[in-house]
C-alpha cells in the first residue's frame, strides 16, 4: 500500500517530471539540430571536402555524413522511445495516480491553482472521512 502523497508534493512531482521530460527532449533535438546545420553549413562552405570520393566507387564523403545524420537521428528517436516506454509512461502514470488520490488533477483540470482551492479540496477530503 502506498502512501497518498499531499497536495504540494504531487504537484511538485509532476513540474519536476514534465521538466526532466522536456528537457530530455530538448536535448535530443538539439543533437540533430546541430548534425543536420553543420552538415547543410559544411556543404555551402566546404563542398570540395565533401565531394571527395572514398576510393575508386563514386560514394563521397557527402553521402557518408548524410547517412550518419539519418542514423544519429533514428538512433535518437530509438533513445526517445526507449526512456518513454521504460521510464516516462510508468512515472507519468505514477503521478496522475498521486495527483488523483490527492485531490490536486481536479483543481489542475479546472486550472485552479490558488492555495485556497487547495485548502477547501483538503477539508472536504478530511470532512469526509
Amino acid at each position: 500500500m502506498r502512501k497518498v502523497a499531499s497536495v504540494q508534493d504531487a504537484k511538485a512531482r509532476f513540474c519536476k517530471f514534465v521538466s526532466f521530460r522536456n528537457k530530455f527532449c530538448i536535448y535530443l533535438s538539439l543533437v540533430i539540430l546541430v548534425c543536420y546545420y553543420a552538415f547543410v553549413a559544411s556543404v555551402g562552405f566546404f563542398p570540395e571536402v565533401l565531394g571527395y570520393r572514398l576510393g575508386p566507387s563514386s560514394i563521397t564523403l557527402g553521402i557518408m555524413l548524410g547517412i550518419g545524420i539519418i542514423v544519429i537521428s533514428i538512433a535518437s528517436t530509438g533513445i526517445y522511445t526507449l526512456f518513454a516506454n521504460k521510464y516516462f509512461d510508468k512515472e507519468q502514470a505514477q503521478i496522475i495516480e498521486d495527483l488523483q488520490e490527492s485531490g490536486a488533477l481536479e483543481s489542475m483540470i479546472k486550472g485552479e491553482s490558488s492555495d485556497k482551492s487547495q485548502e477547501e479540496n483538503q477539508k472536504t477530503k478530511g470532512g469526509a472521512k
